[in-house]
């Protein structure tokens, strides 16, 4: 029952995008929890303080080598069922 939320980019690393630094360590969660088992977040308001939406998300969605259904994963499915379950 362990479910890891992958975010705050601009707080990690170098901290400032592509944050491709940042992506041996996501890697490693994603082997460690499986993509089921993660989601990313917008960490709004402080996401668009420091860094933008679209940076953030384009990580994820272009930047970590994940399957379609990894990034569909983190980015709506794990959430969804969390959240939302049947």
């Amino acid at each position: 029952n362990c479910f890891v939320k992958v975010s705050a980019f601009y707080a990690l690393g170098e901290g400032r995008a592509p944050y491709r630094d940042l992506v041996p360590m996501i890697s490693r969660v994603v082997e460690a929890f499986g993509a089921d088992r993660l989601m990313w977040a917008t960490d709004c308001p402080f996401q668009v303080q420091k860094a933008t939406y679209e940076d953030s998300l384009a990580l994820v969605r272009d930047g970590l080598g994940l399957t379609s259904r990894e990034r569909e994963a983190l980015l709506s499915r794990t959430a969804a069922s969390l959240f939302f379950p049947d």
